[in-house]
């Protein structure tokens, strides 16, 4: 892609310099920069449907006083543009210090987490309709024996919670989405896995990836102390279906080699054991 070329036609904006950005698991991006200004500039598939969900609720945590790498409107008005087949948005430039495994950063996590489900809180949904993000798999839950089963009892787990608390969900707050600024704020960035859900699966995603709950869902709790029982009630099906999530997603991309984000196969074969291991515990 002729980024250069996009930002100057697109949104009217002239780079002087132009760098690849590596790790992106679903998508492609680029930081440039300008006299006075950095964007980063970010291509998913066509296909893609939580991409521009995921702008507008990173736009209006912006405006409630989140800071989230807020995407620019092009010059057309639009915060996507379609660049010969990709979707395309351009987002403020977010640096700071990846959050890490310290008491103190997973607490932050939490808190944060707390504050963007309050501002965006919504009445629960179809929970059939959102159990698709495993159901779409289907037909890879036997490249492994133990996969179908596995996720047959997390969403079982699931429906048997009943109703619960949704949101807006980041759905991926993994710790280096996190970043500490330096006068002591945290913004979330990376909105592409954004979507409307239950606020458990968020909650456990964090605390799958801190390996604990014991900072994450104290902070969590003290900006939603309503949720208490619930949380206590269903963390441990909803880290079921997070798992079921990891399972699901690296056998897909193990099925069809895609090795986007990633150096060589190993590395999805890597994701799907990890899954593994967190059902067998």
């Amino acid at each position: 892609m002729d980024v250069a070329g996009v930002l100057r036609e697109r949104w009217d904006l002239k780079p002087l310099r132009v760098e690849v950005l590596t790790g992106g698991m679903n998508s492609a991006a680029w930081l440039a920069a300008g006299d006075g200004w950095r964007v980063v500039l970010k291509a998913v598939e066509l296909g893609d449907s939580a991409f521009e969900p995921g702008l507008e609720l990173a736009a209006r945590l912006d405006d409630g006083g989140v800071m989230t790498g807020r995407p620019r409107l092009s010059k057309g008005g639009r915060l996507v543009e379609r660049v010969d087949g990709p979707q395309v948005a351009v987002l403020e430039y977010v640096g700071g210090t990846e959050l890490a495994e310290s008491p103190e950063d997973q607490a932050a996590i939490g808190d944060l987490l707390g504050r963007v489900h309050t501002i965006a809180a919504l009445e629960p949904g179809d929970l059939d309709d959102w159990l698709q993000l495993l159901t779409q798999f289907d037909e890879y839950l036997d490249l492994e024996p133990w996969i179908r089963p596995a996720v047959e009892n997390a969403i079982a787990g699931a429906w048997a919670l009943g109703p619960v608390s949704w949101a807006w969900l980041h759905g991926d707050p993994a710790a280096e989405a996190f970043l500490r600024q330096p006068d002591g704020q945290v913004a979330l960035i990376d909105w592409g896995s954004a979507m409307q859900g239950p606020i458990l699966y968020d909650v456990a995603s964090a605390v799958m990836y801190a390996g604990s709950p014991d900072h994450v869902v104290p902070a969590y709790l003290h900006q939603r102390p309503e949720l208490t029982h619930e949380l206590a009630r269903g963390l441990t099906p909803y880290l079921h279906i997070r798992w079921a999530v990891q399972a699901t997603y690296f056998a897909w991309r193990t099925a069809n080699n895609i090795l986007t984000g990633i150096s060589t196969p190993t590395e999805n074969h890597r994701g799907l054991s990890d899954a593994r291991r967190c059902f067998e515990a």
